[in-house]
């Protein structure tokens, strides 16, 4: 490929990706906030009223309120929010496989990390994203992790700590953050592919049906998106990363992606919980910049 084509290419795949990313993250973080803001009006009358709240914003007030699925008729127009996340995911591979995947995979593998063939290296790269998936989507979708969450949280964090480990012993330092980025980028968006919206639309065609809907499929969606909110910072970390070799060119750089995501996670609880938990939150900020500190400190050596 021509070389100037290839960097035009580049350049508008990473304009479209964080253009698409910023509207995805800003969606989900506003849902979030909206959820956990919204207070019960004893006055309404209408029926699977949960709360509401009042907004001011471009000289005028906006006020919102949150109607459960069943007892709720079906609007003739509804806005689904799920395209932001599809075109960020794709632009997001189109990126890794123009960046990693040509050249015979110069930017993927690294001699003086792993002796790896390209075949074998992009193997290792799609089972990364791919397989990945597959595990994390099992491990929440047993009954087990349904009743009991913590067991699927350790379960979770337990592969993310051995991919993450794995990936930086095999890959190029720069290539491993990526992936490890990428896995998690589809752990997000099919969430919202896989169980989120497909959940959604059944509640809606039985809602329209006149239907008892099953909360339960509403539940498991709330689950999902939650954790994509605290899989939020950790990705733009990663994405940043990308211009700081000293954090994947660091001896042991499969810690400090796993102490900064950390960071990441628990400074996003803050911005969860800080309204219902404040002792709480803070905790989980001081916890979060703590980390982040440590580590900034700790690539000093």
């Amino acid at each position: 490929m021509d070389p100037e084509i290839y960097e035009w290419l580049l350049l508008i795949g990473r304009w479209v990706h964080i253009t698409v990313g910023v509207t995805w993250i800003g969606t989900s973080i506003f849902f979030m906030w909206m959820d956990r803001t919204f207070k019960p009006n004893p006055e309404s009358t209408r029926p699977g009223h949960v709360g509401e709240l009042w907004m001011v914003h471009g000289g005028g007030f906006y006020h919102v309120e949150k109607l459960l699925l069943g007892p709720t008729k079906v609007p003739k127009e509804l806005h689904w929010f799920k395209w932001e996340s599809y075109w960020t995911w794709m632009s997001g591979m189109f990126l890794m496989v123009m960046y990693f995947y040509f050249n015979d995979g110069g930017y993927l593998i690294d001699s003086n990390v792993a002796d790896l063939t390209y075949a074998q290296a992009i193997m290792i790269s799609l089972f990364s994203i791919f397989g990945s998936w597959f595990f994390y989507d099992g491990v929440w979708e047993l009954n087990l992790t349904k009743h009991k969450p913590l067991i699927g949280h350790i379960l979770t964090l337990s592969w993310f700590a051995l991919m993450s480990f794995a990936l930086c012993k095999l890959l190029n330092g720069r290539a491993a953050y990526i992936h490890i980025g990428a896995m998690l980028g589809t752990w997000m968006t099919a969430n919202v592919f896989m169980r989120i919206i497909p959940r959604q639309l059944k509640m809606v065609e039985a809602s329209s049906r006149g239907e008892p809907v099953n909360q339960d499929w509403g539940k498991n969606a709330k689950n999902r998106s939650t954790h994509n909110t605290y899989f939020t910072l950790p990705v733009i970390f990663i994405m940043l990363s990308n211009h700081f070799p000293q954090t994947y060119d660091h001896a042991y750089n499969w810690l400090l992606v796993l102490g900064i995501s950390l960071a990441g996670a628990a400074v996003r609880e803050y911005f969860v919980a800080r309204l219902h938990k404040p002792r709480w939150a803070l905790g989980c900020a001081g916890f979060g910049v703590s980390m982040l500190i440590l580590i900034s400190w700790l690539t000093r050596y």
